[in-house]
């Protein structure tokens, strides 16, 4: 496969067509390969569980809720969680409050302005190569739209070209006597 060669530079001729379309579509096949391999298989090179804990976390209970400091963690979970009154020193029992995805809200009319929380966690721990497919993921997932865009404009050249090339054919091949 072979472009062929004019006298200008950058220009192509109507034979390339077959081939820009080509190595268009392999680009964006090798993108979607990739994509697809990074989205079903990401989570597999994750290395392990590990667990944690924190003791006397300070915070609060309220409507709008509280975050725990390490609920940012990759597949964050608790696994037990003892909220304080620090003003009282007593338990903030279990039907007063709610943990969402590391969110503490409150389940009461009551607020606790002042809370200590001990909690017990779980989190994946990623590896660099995790972090690699996470990242690769997101800049596919980024440019996606970006790449639809850069083909769907490669695709109408090569058709405008196509025409222009029939009616430039057809005109100056067509004399009148």
């Amino acid at each position: 496969m072979e472009l062929s060669k004019l006298g200008k530079k950058g220009q192509l001729s109507l034979g390339d067509a077959p081939t820009v379309v080509l190595l268009v579509g392999l680009v964006f096949l090798v993108m979607a390969t990739i994509a697809f391999i990074g989205e079903k298989y990401g989570n597999a090179i994750d290395t392990e569980d590990v667990s944690g804990t924190v003791s006397i976390e300070a915070g609060y209970i309220n409507l709008t809720g509280y975050t725990l400091d390490y609920s940012d963690l990759e597949d964050f979970s608790i696994s037990s969680i003892s909220p304080y009154n620090t003003t009282s020193g007593n338990a903030i029992l279990v039907g007063n409050y709610t943990t969402t995805s590391g969110i503490v809200s409150n389940a009461t009319a009551t607020a606790w302005n002042a809370v200590s929380f001990n909690y017990t966690y779980t989190y994946t721990s990623g590896s660099s190569s995790s972090n690699v497919t996470d990242d690769l993921q997101t800049e596919l997932g980024n440019n996606t739209s970006i790449a639809g865009i850069v083909l769907t404009i490669s695709l109408v050249g090569i058709v405008l070209t196509i025409l222009i090339g029939v009616f430039v054919g057809v005109r100056s091949g067509t004399r009148r006597v």
